[in-house]
């Protein structure tokens, strides 16, 4: 219910920071490489696009204040090898909704072409990931290295191995260069708070990406 709460005032305040005049809108599309990560968990490698729009408010001194909403979806196919030739096949999708909040710098080279720089929070929220588990295992339910075979949405809070929050906040930097209309900037993403709502380890979420972005 916290977590909900926290969702729905984040909304309500990027709707009040795009009701403001902005200098720019930007859409903007890409790619998208985030990574699951905790001491008592192996790493989750994810592929994905990003789609969303942007606006960006002229503030002094060549620096400007960057939101927007942008859609994710992720996908990872992550196999792990047992004993005896056994494996255990984790297929996930993930629908995710980033929120960021970042201060620019511009740099301008020319009257077309510019540099920038950005860093600041994003918010990350957890809209909808399945994990579908299939394993080739003969395994007794009793062997440690056992693994149920099982579907399950993360964010329910039902399984007994999968429990994740669905909000994660970030800090994001990165950079980039844009010439008249069209912009290409990359950035990273490194998460702050522990996704795990289960007592057996911290588990974080960062992740990579480079997208493309067109002003109007």
């Amino acid at each position: 219910m916290k977590s909900v709460l926290k969702i729905r005032l984040l909304l309500v305040l990027l709707v009040a920071v795009c009701s403001l005049n902005a200098q720019t809108y930007r859409l903007e599309v890409g790619y998208n490489n985030p990574v699951r990560k905790g001491a008592a968990f192996s790493s989750t490698y994810f592929n994905g696009i990003q789609l969303g729009a942007t606006a960006e408010f002229d503030l002094k001194n060549n620096f400007s204040l960057l939101t927007g909403a942008l859609y994710n979806f992720v996908y990872s196919d992550k196999i792990q090898k047992y004993p005896n030739s056994a494996t255990a096949t984790y297929t996930t999708q993930g629908h995710f909704l980033d929120i960021p909040v970042h201060l620019i710098y511009n740099y301008p080279l020319t009257k077309n072409l510019k540099l920038f720089g950005f860093g600041g929070p994003n918010v990350n929220i957890g809209l909808f990931q399945n994990m579908k588990i299939t394993s080739t295992q003969t395994y007794s339910p009793t062997n440690p290295f056992y693994v149920q075979p099982r579907s399950i949405n993360v964010y329910n809070g039902s399984d007994k191995v999968y429990q994740l929050n669905r909000l994660n906040l970030q800090i994001g930097l990165g950079g980039g260069v844009q010439w008249k209309r069209y912009s290409i900037k990359s950035g990273y993403n490194f998460g702050i708070n522990n996704l795990n709502r289960l007592d057996t380890g911290s588990m974080h979420q960062d992740g990579w990406y480079v997208t493309l972005g067109l002003n109007f």
